[in-house]
């Protein structure tokens, strides 16, 4: 098995299925390429349906035509330093962090964006924590293109008016895969991978995928556990095999797991100890009696940091006073 091609951040050549979204917005941001100014985008729709794929793709082809591609991931790069210091690296620029100040930083990423066609996508741009950088970057240059991608469809609502309105930002809304789009996709990958499974198994893999919010990388993430365990014993990958890996947790919070720090897991690991859910007070108490030790203020920060990152979803409750249901995001 070539477990590269069933890799949820592997980039294939086409993407199935979202080879019009590939072509809208090459289309809106062509202008790089001649000189002109192009139409900034804002992309949203649910987790795992192409939002980050098609517009990697888009960079791909894009620098072909010598336009700089600039992919940044706003859960690693949230301030304006660090969002700017990034773009400036991947520019080739050396441009050291430490011992320079913002305005120093602003100058030099104005004067050498201005000396380039440069295409900057923002990825889960809703984490960022200082969004005026947003305006530097829609004042910068006529030859900078944004595409910001959020699976928050009102992302936009808490950045500066002035930046939204600086940006103009075309809308493009990414529906959700159909079963059958996600059978072709898996199908696709796992002919690719040379992987020896049976057509059933791909089926409930999709299946399983379409629960999950239509997530093609949950699907691709079963794929590739229940590959590995069918190559182990020599067989061929079947639905039972890809059933016993459906564990409910996208292969991004899979991987995030591993890079939030010891509290917030702890408090992750106390909300599943009541079953998924609870109260925001109760999960204090549960956390205290766990052995947690932080201070309530800094419990709700962590929280709200957890919210934030998609771990957990809050929902207001109706009845005395004001009360949040917390619950593990799925």
């Amino acid at each position: 098995m070539l477990e590269e091609y069933l890799d949820p951040d592997y980039l294939p050549e086409v993407l199935p299925h979202r080879e019009g979204e590939v072509s809208a917005v090459f289309e809106m941001v062509s202008p790089l390429v001649r000189g002109g100014r192009p139409s900034n985008l804002f992309i949203h729709g649910g987790p795992g349906i192409g939002k980050t794929a098609v517009a990697k793709l888009v960079l791909r082809e894009i620098q072909t035509e010598g336009v700089v591609p600039v992919y940044i991931n706003c859960w690693y790069h949230r301030t304006e330093v660090a969002l700017l210091s990034e773009i400036l690296r991947q520019m080739a620029v050396p441009f050291p962090r430490k011992g320079r100040g913002v305005d120093e930083l602003i100058a030099e990423f104005v004067e050498r964006v201005r000396q380039e066609k440069l295409l900057v996508v923002l990825d889960e741009v809703d984490l960022l924590e200082t969004p005026e950088v947003l305006y530097e970057l829609s004042r910068a240059s006529a030859t900078l293109g944004v595409i910001l991608i959020s699976n928050d469809p009102f992302a936009t609502r808490k950045f500066d008016s002035r930046a939204v309105s600086s940006l103009a930002l075309t809308p493009l809304e990414f529906k959700s895969y159909t079963v059958e789009e996600l059978v072709d996709i898996l199908q696709e990958r796992v002919n690719l991978a040379r992987l020896d499974a049976q057509e059933l198994a791909i089926k409930v893999a999709a299946r399983f995928a379409f629960k999950n919010r239509s997530d093609v990388r949950y699907g691709l993430s079963l794929l590739l556990k229940a590959g590995r365990a069918a190559e182990r014993t020599g067989d061929v990958l079947t639905a039972e095999t890809v059933k016993h890996f459906d564990v409910g947790q996208s292969p991004k919070q899979e991987a995030r797991q591993h890079e939030i720090e010891a509290d917030h897991q702890k408090i992750l690991d106390t909300l599943k100890g009541l079953k998924g859910e609870a109260f925001s007070n109760d999960l204090f108490t549960s956390y205290l009696r766990g052995g947690g030790q932080i201070a309530e203020r800094t419990f709700r920060k962590y929280v709200r940091q957890l919210i934030d990152w998609k771990f957990i979803t809050e929902e207001e409750v109706a009845g005395r006073g004001r009360r949040r249901k917390l619950r593990l995001s799925s």
